[in-house]
């Protein structure tokens, strides 16, 4: 009798570790970085759970911009020299079409709704919204000059555009693609994020080497002058905001570094030393890390978001950009 208990028991204990597996599963998923190698027009697939290349994609003429859309599959790369964007199907890491852009597109983002592609295309000034049903269908606004990074309000209802020669940020209404507002930053506006909460807008200033913070209710700076700059290291590039909120990212193209900023405190925590050149920059949520692309190493390096420190080194293409939101994951 004891001897049956004994097996039973032994039973429900490996059936309960089975269900908590795949719960464990289900609640993980994966994800995957799609990196932009301006070199040799490719872009390399990384699975970021075996920090590996899964794949290399030819795509057009000096890829540089990256958005993502799980809801969609698909990952949009913007090809500058090629004059269009790459549509990758994200199931099966292969081109599926090419989106004609008569200019130089360089800067990329998705609505959060997933219905509208916005385009900076750099030499003609102009941003171009193109439904993602319908590639043919486009509208286009004509803002400050040479228009860089974007980024869309997680309602969709507001596109951010970083105007580099401007020294300022225009704030468009999506539905009906006018400008609202044009704020004021630092030299030479380049990349741009959202906190977590949606309240803050850090614009990356290039040659002043700073991030300034908009307020996103009022589409103003901070009110006060020193809490609405963050100081930063040699030519910065990029940034992203960890999901918790509380800390800031930011490639440092000249200093070959990240900066951490803690967005509490408003000061500089920690510089990481990366590789030669780096650009862009992701936060991968899933295996809580922070992926930063280096153009002079042509790598991808892995940062634990916890300790700060180097994970790993993964090999790219040739100039290594992935500007723009690069992580893609996806629930198992």
């Amino acid at each position: 009798m004891s001897n049956l208990n004994f097996i039973t028991r032994f039973c429900l204990l490996i059936s309960f570790s089975i269900i908590l597996s795949a719960c464990s599963s289900i609640n993980h998923g994966s994800s995957f970085a799609y990196v932009t190698n301006q070199g040799d027009n490719t872009v390399s697939v990384i699975d970021l759970a075996k920090s590996q290349v899964i794949k290399t994609i030819a795509v057009g003429k000096a890829p540089v911009g990256v958005a993502v859309s799980a809801e969609l599959s698909r990952a949009f790369i913007t090809n500058v020299e090629g004059e269009s964007i790459s549509v990758i199907n994200t199931d099966s890491n292969a081109v599926i079409d090419t989106i004609i852009i008569k200019g130089s597109p360089v800067g990329i983002a998705i609505a959060p709704d997933s219905k509208t592609l916005y385009v900076a295309d750099w030499y003609s000034d102009r941003i171009l919204a193109i439904d993602t049903s319908d590639f043919n269908t486009r509208r286009e606004v004509i803002v400050a000059k040479a228009p860089a990074g974007l980024i869309v309000s997680a309602d969709s209802k507001t596109l951010y555009v970083a105007a580099r020669d401007t020294n300022e940020i225009a704030v468009i209404d999506t539905k009906t693609l006018s400008i609202i507002k044009q704020v004021k930053v630092g030299k030479h506006p380049f990349g741009l994020t959202l906190s977590a909460d949606g309240k803050q807008l850090f614009s990356v200033n290039v040659y002043d080497n700073t991030v300034s913070i908009v307020n996103t209710a009022t589409h103003n700076l901070t009110t006060l002058q020193a809490q609405n700059t963050l100081k930063v290291g040699q030519h910065p590039y990029c940034a992203v905001v960890n999901p918790n909120n509380k800390t800031l990212y930011v490639t440092n193209t000249q200093d070959d570094s990240v900066s951490v900023i803690d967005l509490v405190m408003q000061k500089s925590i920690a510089t990481i030393d990366v590789g030669m050149t780096p650009e862009g920059i992701s936060f991968d949520a899933v295996n809580n890390q922070i992926l930063v692309a280096s153009w002079g190493e042509n790598q991808l390096s892995v940062i634990d978001a916890d300790t700060n420190k180097i994970k790993s080194h993964i090999k790219t293409g040739d100039k290594s950009r992935a500007f723009g939101q690069f992580v893609l994951s996806k629930q198992k």
